[in-house]
């Protein structure tokens, strides 16, 4: 691959993010959208909560890229499910949902046609507490189902890594288990590196591609 192709990867600044542009960076440009700035070759920095503003900045930066890594997302409030404020489940709804249609829609006239969403268990299963980050990743995944269905000459993966060792383990790891007692998960099974999990993605990225299965978790994989 030449160097002087580009891809997406949003929140390239921290987490699996930062190690995706690690993997990635080796062959190609870095377009970082994220609310902060990072090692990326080019950074769009939005709060992505600001859809208007995310918006009017992607506008003003037209990239030709190959491929766009949706990794930025946000688990949100936890609490019961009517005790989430509606400004909070919005909040969720804008970042993990309708940033990444606004994102998808830019690339997709800037040429792109290969696009991997970083996605969740929590996209097919309910887990105490956690009606901001099951909705939002539920809808996502249905987001990029329905973009595949509706455009069938372009590429749409859904890539979930499993328990990863980020600061949102951490955050989920210091709820409190008696509350929320799904989150003893979390304590019993190991979190991998993200540095694992990325270099994996990077390495089959094109055989993703190739396959017909939309949903690829990479703890089904033989290398992992």
């Amino acid at each position: 691959m030449s160097k002087n192709k580009s891809i997406v990867i949003t929140g390239a600044s921290s987490g699996l993010g930062k190690y995706l542009y690690k993997s990635f960076s080796k062959y190609y440009d870095i377009i970082n959208i994220s609310r902060r700035i990072s090692s990326s070759q080019y950074n769009i920095i939005s709060n992505l909560e600001d859809l208007s503003g995310l918006k009017q900045k992607l506008e003003m930066n037209k990239i030709k890229h190959e491929l766009c890594i949706l990794n930025a997302g946000t688990l949100g409030t936890i609490g019961s499910a009517n005790e989430i404020k509606v400004e909070e489940f919005l909040e969720a709804l804008k970042i993990n949902v309708v940033a990444n249609k606004i994102i998808i829609d830019w690339s997709i006239l800037n040429g792109c046609k290969y696009f991997i969403g970083i996605s969740s268990g929590a996209a097919t299963k309910n887990y105490d507490g956690w009606l901001n980050y099951c909705v939002t990743k539920s809808a996502f995944r249905s987001m990029l189902l329905q973009y595949q269905k509706d455009f069938p000459e372009l590429n749409f993966k859904l890539i979930s890594p499993g328990i990863l060792s980020t600061n949102m383990n951490k955050q989920i790891k210091s709820l409190d288990v008696f509350l929320y007692p799904d989150m003893k998960k979390f304590h019993q099974t190991k979190a991998e590196d993200p540095q694992k999990a990325s270099e994996l993605i990077y390495k089959k990225y094109r055989n993703y591609f190739d396959r017909e299965d939309i949903e690829i978790d990479l703890r089904s994989e033989d290398e992992w």
